[in-house]
């Protein structure tokens, strides 16, 4: 097993594995092995463990034992209790998603708070299987089926190579005390029922599958960087401002847009949400949009599309009457009227638009944009929405851009357009932050 430690650490280049290291400690024969080897050779070591409060007892006594454990070794022993089952169903998560999301959590503040270099976690050559076969039946792409990274981050796995059985073994041969998850041979657990029932009968077919699904792992992985790095050559040289455009992407190979879709969308876009992109871009029209998965739209504008927030697309709704002076816009901006020079020296002008007096009807107001706006352009009343598409405001600024009005109707929407008879330099309109 040592060999195998020492290999993992080498090919996946996790030298910080010998400095200031924390350990996930749940005192089982996998950490327990971990602690131990790394105890002679680490610099410093921190043993974080986690009472997730599923097995009352039998949690606290685990809890005792790796403090008892750590005491041995003559480091750092830190505990946090988090009553998993109750953030689970408040979370709407499963119990073991939500125990490995908070590990994690805490194994970060933990890593952070102290300044050390990386948190070694005891994955090991097993684990990697059930995952793979776990992310295989819930339909996840190439980086789910890779299997467990060895280094991800600032987690490291130096077990990945090694078996249970090896663990166990060097356990023994050690004298290496662990403590045992009762929970471990409860089938209604998804990794626990591949563990028993569907890994035993594949080892019957191929006796050496954890090192088969290493090789895949690594083969899938190779080719997941290729094409990952083939997307982002793309995004540099074609996606300005993160904008796609349909002609330029319609080149790529679909595995390279999938790529392109989850950099420029900035979520793990699922396969279903993919494939909607794809059918969606060559079809589009201006203005039109799509709604995907994780509170993401794909909006077309004009002569590309992007990707925006759904909550961006939520209209800022205010009417303000201007008068000279500071006008507040109520869930907008600070816009300043006025025909002399003076303006805000602590604020940041983002839009600004000079008009003419006599062009004016009664009162200035500003106001948020509305469903069938138009405005008087060319002796022609044009849709707001369309000029705004025209000049490619993104979607998610559009609801914010003040449009000023007086008694006849709109007059300006700055940056967008102004009405007939409306320009001069009588009137001044900047737009603070």
């Amino acid at each position: 097993m040592e060999g195998k430690i020492e290999r993992a650490i080498s090919q996946s280049k996790m030298s910080c594995a010998y400095g200031k290291l924390i350990i996930g400690f749940s005192g089982g024969a996998d950490s327990s092995a971990l602690l131990h080897y790394f105890s002679k050779r680490a610099e410093k070591i921190a043993c974080v463990h986690v009472n997730h409060m599923i097995r009352a007892d039998e949690a606290q006594r685990d809890e005792d034992f790796c403090r008892k454990m750590c005491q041995k070794y003559g480091v750092e022993f830190v505990c946090h209790k988090i009553d998993i089952p109750t953030l689970a169903r408040k979370s709407g998560k499963g119990v073991e998603e939500c125990a490995r999301d908070e590990r994690y959590r805490v194994l970060e503040e933990e890593r952070i708070a102290r300044g050390f270099d990386a948190i070694a976690v005891a994955h090991n050559a097993d684990d990697n299987v059930e995952s793979v076969i776990f992310n295989l039946v819930r339909g996840s792409g190439a980086n789910g089926i890779a299997g467990i990274r060895a280094v991800n981050g600032k987690i490291i796995r130096p077990l990945i190579l090694a078996t249970k059985k090896e663990i166990l073994d060097y356990c023994e041969k050690n004298g290496v005390e662990y403590v045992t998850d009762s929970t471990n041979a409860n089938t209604d657990y998804t990794r626990n029922y591949i563990r028993h029932e569907i890994v035993p009968a594949l080892v019957r077919l191929n006796p050496s599958l954890a090192q088969s699904v290493a090789r895949l792992g690594t083969t899938l992985r190779q080719d997941e960087e290729l094409i990952e790095q083939m997307a982002q050559s793309f995004i540099l040289e074609h996606c300005p401002n993160g904008y796609i455009y349909p002609e330029r992407i319609a080149q790529c190979h679909d595995s390279v847009k999938a790529r392109v879709f989850k950099a420029l969308s900035g979520e793990n876009l699922d396969f279903k949400s993919i494939n909607a992109c794809v059918d969606f871009i060559p079809r589009s029209e201006c203005g039109e949009l799509i709604n995907l998965c994780k509170g993401i739209s794909l909006k077309r504008e004009s002569d590309h599309l992007v990707f925006i927030k759904t909550t961006d697309l939520d209209s800022v709704e205010f009417e303000c009457a201007l008068g000279k002076g500071v006008n507040e816009i109520a869930g907008a901006s600070v816009v300043i009227l006025y025909d002399c020079d003076h303006a805000p020296s602590d604020k940041e002008c983002y839009l600004s638009l000079t008009l003419s007096q006599d062009a004016i009807n009664g009162n200035l107001i500003a106001r948020s944009r509305r469903e069938g706006d138009v405005i008087l352009q060319g002796k022609m009343t044009k849709k707001v929405k369309k000029l705004m598409c025209e000049r490619k405001i993104p979607s998610h600024l559009r609801a914010k851009i003040p449009i000023i009005c007086d008694d006849n109707g709109i007059v300006a929407i700055p940056e967008v357009a102004l009405r007939d008879g409306a320009k001069g330099k009588d009137i001044r309109l900047d737009f603070y932050r």
